[in-house]
């Protein structure tokens, strides 16, 4: 057992409880709380320190990579429609090993195909440290995973595929359209894909959708609504004009990387405005790739946040993105995400909050109830 002691721990919603203790059990939560104790457990003192949830990177694709091949395993470019395909199978954990996740504080994630595709395979939450692959899967085939983007357009352009926008849009119809008419057959032959778009259509899973431009978003509403999906929208660079309709379906959008190629689409997000929505009601997480430029998922959504706090957000709006809120999105709020008793033990210990000031140092980082990073000279 781990116990982490008198610390200043963050349940959310800007509340703060000052000289509570976390008591992991195992991977999990067993209690959160003042004055706990537990007879042999190791014992961190968090005295003068906040105590957060860890950082859920909503989507990453780092792990899956396949750095040696240049095809990369996340991207599947035979045919534009494929969710039957499954993210795990792309997992490689000594990629994932040669990462420093932990050090920024990110804890888990949720692992995805990549850009190619137009409806491109099943994510899975998993842990950032661990010896097997099989215990750092905390949820698979826990959501679908979408491209509604120029690199879908650029992959099959020569190769009878979607090669516009309204391409896309008849060829994503299309597969639910086929989807519903499969779900409402008795008697029907076994179709992997099309059983995993049912879960969609279910609302089992949520439609996880890449689109950047206000045109593309427009698309993807259109989608979203005429088969009444739970949708999360990601990049979603173009989303403010759209944010009531996406307010009053209760969909949520994820913040892409807000400093790589800043001259491109994503030098024209109005963060200001995107404060002022989630103010309103607005469902809204961060999140970096990592497919795509430097440096690395770990250290880009935090420069992300860095940005969304001179746009006026504030520190602890900034770690709700960046904990409770990209777990909600995903469906995976009961193993993650918040320091609850029965959750997975994840939590960073810091300085201060970790989000305003690049000096509140994350001191240390627990992932299933085990330390696996801490700073020197701590």
């Amino acid at each position: 057992m781990l116990l982490v002691k008198n610390g200043n721990v963050y349940l959310g919603q800007g509340r703060y409880e000052a000289g509570w203790d976390v008591l992991c059990d195992g991977p999990v939560i067993a209690g959160v709380g003042p004055g706990l104790s537990a007879a042999g457990a190791d014992v961190i003192d968090a005295s003068g320190r906040s105590v957060y949830p860890g950082v859920v990177l909503g989507l990453c694709a780092v792990g899956a990579m396949n750095f040696s091949d240049r095809p990369r395993d996340i991207n599947e470019a035979a045919e534009p429609v494929c969710p039957e395909m499954n993210i795990r199978h792309a997992f490689d954990i000594r990629e994932l090993k040669r990462q420093r996740f932990a050090r920024d504080g990110i804890t888990s994630y949720g692992l995805c195909p990549g850009t190619n595709a137009l409806i491109a395979g099943q994510m899975a939450l998993i842990h950032v440290a661990g010896e097997r692959t099989a215990e750092l899967f905390l949820a698979d085939r826990m959501a679908v995973k979408a491209n509604y983007t120029q690199a879908v357009k650029d992959t099959f352009k020569d190769k009878n595929g979607p090669a516009t926008r309204m391409s896309m849009y008849q060829h994503m119809d299309e597969a639910f359209r086929a989807a519903a008419e499969y779900m409402g057959k008795k008697d029907r032959d076994y179709d992997e894909g099309k059983e995993v778009l049912c879960r969609v259509l279910k609302k089992e899973i949520p439609f996880v959708v890449a689109a950047e431009t206000p045109l593309e978003i427009e698309s993807v509403i259109d989608i979203g609504k005429k088969y009444d999906l739970r949708m999360v929208i990601t990049g979603a660079y173009g989303i403010c004009d759209f944010a009531d309709e996406v307010m009053a379906r209760g969909w949520h959008v994820m913040l892409g990387d807000s400093t790589y190629n800043m001259a491109g689409i994503k030098g024209h997000v109005d963060l200001k405005r995107l404060v002022g929505l989630y103010r309103k009601g607005l469902s809204l997480s961060l999140f970096c790739s990592g497919d795509v430029g430097y440096p690395p998922a770990y250290e880009q959504v935090w420069w992300t946040a860095a940005l969304m706090s001179q746009a006026g957000a504030t520190g602890d709006e900034l770690m709700d993105m960046l904990t409770q809120n990209p777990a909600r999105a995903l469906g995976v709020e009961h193993l993650v995400g918040a320091l609850e008793t029965g959750r997975q033990a994840d939590l960073i210990i810091c300085r201060g909050n970790p989000a305003v000031r690049f000096d509140n140092y994350i001191d240390e980082t627990i992932v299933a109830g085990r330390p696996v990073f801490a700073r020197e000279g701590k």
